[in-house]
C-alpha cells in the first residue's frame, strides 16, 4: 500500500475491487476520493476555461479576420473551438459522487481539498493552510465556480467548521463509492 499514492485512478479502482472490507480497503477508498476531489478542483480551476477574466490571452483574438465572405464561418468555428474542452471520465465520476451531497457539503469538501501542503518544484496559489482557506473562502469558492452573488457572508465561521463538515461529507462519499464499486 505504500505505493498507492503513485498508482493511477484506474489501478486504484482495480485494487479496491480486489480488496476485502477492512482498513486497507478504507485507505484505498480514501485515496481514490482524494484523487477524485483533486480532479474536480483541477477541472473547476483551470481545465474548463470558463472563468471569465482569469486568462491573459484569448485563442479567438484573431476571430473575424478571415478572408473574403467566410468571416462569419471562421468566427463560429473559432468560438466552438474555444468552448470545447473534453471532460475526463474521472471528472464525470467525481461530479456524480458530489451530486449526492448538499451544496454546503460540496463547498466544504472542495475547500478542505483545495490547499496543498507544498510543491517540490514551482509554485502554486494553492499552497496554504486550512486557516487561510477559511479566511479566503469566498474568493476560493468564486474560483471554484460559485457566482459572487450567491456568496453572501462567510459560509463557514472557522477552519474547524470546514474540517468537520468535510469529514462528515467524505464519510458519506466513501460509503457511496464503496457501494458503487
Amino acid at each position: 500500500m505504500s505505493k498507492l499514492e503513485h498508482m493511477g485512478l484506474a489501478a486504484t479502482v482495480r485494487l479496491i475491487k480486489k480488496l476485502p472490507d477492512g482498513e486497507l480497503r478504507l485507505h484505498a477508498l480514501t485515496h481514490l476520493l482524494d484523487e477524485l476531489l483533486e480532479e474536480e478542483i483541477e477541472w473547476r480551476t483551470g481545465l474548463r476555461h470558463q472563468n471569465v477574466g482569469w486568462h491573459k490571452v484569448s485563442s479567438i483574438g484573431g476571430a473575424g479576420e478571415g478572408r473574403g465572405t467566410c468571416t462569419g464561418l471562421v468566427d463560429q468555428v473559432s468560438l466552438a473551438a474555444e468552448r470545447y474542452c473534453e471532460e475526463s471520465q474521472w471528472r464525470q465520476l467525481a461530479k456524480t459522487f458530489l451530486s449526492h451531497l448538499s451544496e454546503r457539503q460540496i463547498m466544504a469538501v472542495l475547500l478542505a481539498a483545495y490547499p496543498v501542503s507544498s510543491i517540490k518544484s514551482g509554485s502554486s496559489q494553492r499552497v496554504m493552510t486550512l486557516e487561510q482557506v477559511a479566511k479566503l473562502q469566498n474568493h476560493i469558492l468564486q474560483i471554484l465556480g460559485w457566482s459572487p452573488n450567491s456568496l453572501t457572508g462567510d459560509r463557514f465561521c472557522s477552519k474547524f467548521a470546514i474540517r468537520d463538515t468535510s469529514r462528515r461529507a467524505k464519510r458519506k462519499l466513501i460509503f457511496i463509492i464503496s457501494d458503487f464499486l
